[in-house]
């Protein structure tokens, strides 16, 4: 047995060697010792400081239990993780990236947060291995104007394992699992869709074409084919992992190699990643340190065409009708009965689509980052960083006929693309840090250069004689060979001097200047300037707070400016105009098609960096050696002279210009929360939420109020708007009062002269309502009203992580609230003849209004919708998109025995957990996470999928 001398030694040497374990000490144990606080430390740019010494909102990421999830990106570990850290799922593809935002878009533009991995710069998500992960932080506020014209959008850091000192650690992790459609929608089966069709024509006083008459096409009311059933499957989940690590007197290093293979839920979809790291460092000297960071990344993957409101997969296998076989009796595949084609529209089979998916883009990343570290004397340092980041992509895209009775194109053919993209980043860093008694000083300054450049080849033809894999290549096809080329090149130089100085970690002062130059903009507007000021009193460290129960109790407030170039295309110069090559142009006294190139886009010689001014209050609380912490923001954040497009008249001879005529403000609230607790030696529990809210508006759009966005169902609807005073990305349509019952309603509906609002309307019908100041007929000018946007105006989530003896359970939840999705589906699935076009359409057609089913908010079944109940954008349209989802249930068991350590085994872990086992939502459609791809229009998106995963992690 120890002596209680000995083990109060062995305690202390190890808090010494692990300052950033807390250790528990036992009711039993009855020795006295001095507490030593859990230290901290985050990531604030260019160097890392105490948490407790911050004056900036930094949030560290709590990456408990991510070993235990299939998380295959960046975004996946940040979501809902950390308050005002929006991640937005684009949907279930495997091959798709989520998008992240910190404290709203920051403009239409949706500025993406910059990543900083090991001290490289990444303006989009990196592809890492998220086993790799050692710490994550957020940088949220106007600190980040460290990084000055990147830094509008936040900045996470991110920190790599590398080894440490001590033997060698060996660490395998195997996952295994599979994955689900969480939710699929249902069509009209045969004979159904055959009476709703009949139906529809006979309410419009129609003849009902042959196809949905029983007498002439009995085969029509035969199911033969549920598509939806056809187009998803359950998709397997593979993840390997193993690292290794070690270190000695003076060289430590880090080792890993992942392989993740995923299978989508949607045929003929999925990803296959490797991912490959060595972290070295070496002392060679007691005053030069010397290290390197390599990574490299292969990516491939088959991605869905699910946005297409034409023949987007899930869209099609809504619509397509279920009395045909996915494939004839010749083993091709089927398409519309020859004798009823016409009647059935243009369709294409959704099963063929997705196999024929031929389209192959591996991504290969290889990134090289040596550093120098130089101690010049025991306060000053000198590090010198560079990166080299470099990408190959070589894809060939393959295309064959659709030759099937329905939406046929017998157009085939091939194209290949090669890209290399290098990005070259040089840093040197001089650190002053030295403390005078109570006073704490570290005085920061930096220098960069960056240079980007891009250069690509590619190469199609149409018009092959045959399609076999060994003939689809560009010498044997017969039409027109098209080749392209491009070459990008932009540099940025920047310099930074920081300052930060603290009183004993009482008072905190922070100083940020940077300046930064970029080559895309014009010389007059190339440099700009940003700041950063913050301050925080740490109210905990006051004398006449002594004996209370407050570790912390901090006070901060930051403001700055930082910027962008978002909005801005890399292939935009601010002087010279754009061209854009015209293929079929004719002309010639002979006319004949030829090729052609015309200034699309004019230059701007006043374009300039758009900038964000952002003010952050906050208090940063702990009670009981912070046993229970939380944190509170408000933050005012305004972008300015924002980049955006502006359309010019065509007599210009441009179709729009970029200018600096956005100003956006995004406001809100913060709130994180975490209690821990151990009861006793075997019962230990972990509780933390965050919520944050978030309040965004147009202030200005130059000589616009107004703008109609692109985004559109089928060049039909068009409900997206920017409104100078309202929240960017607001759908505007018709308000509805419910639907019209009878015939005396429908006449009673009038304007202001008495004339009818809705001449073609009949009870069953949708009531559209006149805004409030308008008069006269019934027009979208006058009486389309905002009816909402796609943002939450809460964002939330909560986890519970359980131990008791050697089990472990952890449940995360996440949800978002108030935001609303513009359900395009319906525009097809729901719209009898929509378009023009005789589609199947989603069960819930049945429940539509009827004389015998007035209690319904769906309206009634009739051909070529003379209400407009389709044609029209109203809030029929637009639903709510709140939902909570179960991201994580996970449960592990730690296995203890002497055999396992006779073997040289020092960990064995076995755990299970689930993604997405449970989703609450209200929205109607397949999957309430729609992504802002199409600013949250659901024309069929890739939904979410639900997994479930099996691991093994053992370390020698």
């Amino acid at each position: 047995m120890f002596s209680k001398k000995t083990t109060a030694i062995c305690y202390l040497l190890g808090l010494a060697a692990f300052p950033s374990l807390t250790l528990a000490q036992s009711h039993q144990d009855s020795i006295k010792t001095k507490v030593i606080e859990e230290v901290t430390l985050v990531n604030i740019g260019y160097g890392r400081k105490e948490f407790k010494k911050t004056s900036g909102s930094v949030a560290k990421t709590n990456l408990d239990n991510i070993a235990d999830r299939s998380v295959a990106s960046v975004a996946d570990v940040l979501q809902g993780k950390t308050a005002g850290v929006m991640v937005t799922g684009e949907g279930g593809d495997p091959t798709s990236i989520p998008k992240v935002t910190i404290r709203g878009l920051g403009g239409v533009n949706g500025e993406e947060p910059l990543y900083v991995i090991d001290g490289v710069l990444f303006e989009k998500a990196p592809f890492i291995n998220p086993n790799d992960i050692e710490s994550m932080n957020v940088v949220k506020d106007a600190t980040a104007a460290v990084y000055g014209a990147r830094a509008s959008g936040g900045v996470i850091f991110i920190t790599t394992k590398r080894g440490r000192k001590g033997q060698l650690n060996i660490n395998f992790d195997v996952k295994q699992g599979f994955q689900q459609a969480w939710r699929k929608k249902k069509s009209l089966n045969a004979a159904e869709f055959q009476d709703i069709m009949a139906q529809a024509y006979q309410n419009a006083g129609l003849a009902v074409p042959r196809a949905f008459d029983p007498a002439t096409n009995p085969d029509g009311r035969i199911t033969k084919t549920d598509w939806i059933e056809e187009i998803f499957r359950t998709g397997s989940i593979q993840d390997y992992n193993v690292d290794l690590s070690s270190g000695g007197e003076k060289t430590n290093a880090f080792m890993s190699f992942n392989y993740r293979k995923q299978e989508g839920t949607l045929l003929n979809t999925g990803l296959d990643r490797y991912n490959f790291r060595l972290n070295t460092d070496h002392q060679l000297k007691p005053w030069l340190k010397l290290g390197q960071n390599l990574s490299y990344t292969s990516l491939a993957g088959n991605g869905a065409n699910t946005n297409d409101g034409y023949t987007g997969a899930i869209l099609a296998a809504m619509y397509y009708t279920p009395s045909v076989t996915v494939r004839d009796k010749n083993g091709n595949y089927s398409g519309l009965p020859l004798d009823f084609a016409g009647d059935y529209g243009d369709t294409v089979n959704p099963v063929a689509e997705l196999e024929r998916i031929n389209f192959r883009r591996p991504v290969h990343t290889l990134l090289i980052n040596p550093y120098l570290e130089i101690k010049i004397n025991p306060y000053l340092k000198f590090r010198s960083n560079l990166s080299l980041n470099q990408s190959f992509i070589n894809s060939k895209d393959v295309k064959v006929q659709r030759p099937e009775i329905g939406k046929p194109d017998f157009r085939n053919g091939v194209g290949y693309r090669t890209n290399y993209l290098k990005t070259l980043l040089s840093e040197q860093i001089l650190t002053y840090d030295r403390s005078f008694g109570k006073h704490n000083i570290s005085l920061t300054g930096l220098y960069s250069f960056q240079k980007d450049s891009g250069e690509g080849f590619g190469a199609s033809i149409e018009n092959f004689p045959q399609e076999t894999p060994s003939f689809m290549y560009l010498q044997n096809g017969t039409g027109t060979k098209i080749t392209e080329s491009f070459l990008e090149k932009r540099a940025l130089t920047s310099a930074m001097v920081r300052l930060n100085y603290d009183y004993h970690s009482r008072y905190i002062l922070s100083l940020i200047g940077r300046k930064d130059g970029t080559s895309l903009l014009p010389k007059q507007n190339r440099f700009e300037n940003y700041y950063a000021i913050s301050g925080a009193w740490n109210i905990a460290q006051e004398n006449f707070m002594t004996g209370s129960h407050f570790s912390t109790l901090k006070l901060r407030y930051s403001h700055g400016l930082t910027g962008n170039l978002g909005g801005l295309q890399n292939n935009v110069n601010a002087i010279y105009p754009l061209f854009t090559r015209f293929e079929n142009i004719i002309f010639g006294e002979n006319p004949t098609q030829n090729m052609a190139y015309y200034a699309s886009i004019l230059g701007n010689p006043n374009l300039k960096w758009g900038k964000s001014q952002q003010n952050t209050l906050g208090i940063d609380i702990g009670i009981s050696r912070d046993r229970f912490t939380m944190t509170v923001d408000y933050f005012h954040k305004k972008s300015l002279d924002q980049i955006m497009a502006k359309p010019l008249p065509s007599t210009s001879g441009y179709t729009e210009i970029y200018e600096n005529v956005g100003t956006f403000l995004d406001t809100g609230f913060e709130v994180g929360v975490n209690f821990r607790n151990r009861t006793s030696n075997r019962f230990r529990y972990n509780l933390n939420a965050n919520f944050a809210t978030l309040k965004n508006e147009i202030l200005s759009m130059g000589e616009s109020t107004e703008m109609q966005m692109n985004a559109n169902m089928r060049r039909s609807l068009y409900p997206v708007r920017n409104v100078v005073g309202q929240s960017m990305y607001s759908y505007y349509g018709y308000k509805t009062g419910g639907i019209f019952q009878s015939d005396a309603e429908v006449k009673a509906h009038i304007d202001s002269n008495g004339n009818l609002l809705q001449p073609n309307a009949k009870p069953g019908d949708l009531k559209f309502l006149k805004a409030n100041s308008s008069t006269g007929a019934l027009n979208p000018k006058d009486d389309y009203v905002n009816l909402g946007n796609p943002f939450p105006k809460l964002t939330y989530a909560f986890t519970i992580n359980l131990e008791y003896d050697n089990w472990d359970l952890s449940a995360f939840f996440q949800g978002v609230h108030g935001n609303k999705i513009f359900n395009a589906l319906k525009f097809v699935t729901m719209n009898p003849v929509g378009a023009g076009q005789n589609y199947n359409l989603d069960r819930d057609i049945l429940n539509a209004w009827s004389p015998n089913n007035t209690a319904t908010n769906i309206p009634r079944v009739v051909a070529r919708d003379p209400n407009g109940n389709y044609s029209n954008v109203s809030d029929f349209y637009v639903e709510d998109g709140s939902f909570l989802r179960l991201r994580n249930f996970s449960i592990g068991y730690n296995v203890q025995s002497p055999a396992l350590t006779s073997a040289g085994i020092k960990k064995l872990r076995i755990y299970a957990s689930g993604t997405n086992l449970l989703t609450f939502t209200k929205y109607t459609g397949f999957d309430p996470e729609v992504g802002m791809d199409f600013l949250g229009i659901d024309q069929g998106r890739y939904p979410i999928a639900k997994n479930i995963i099996l691991g093994v992690n053992i370390s020698l």
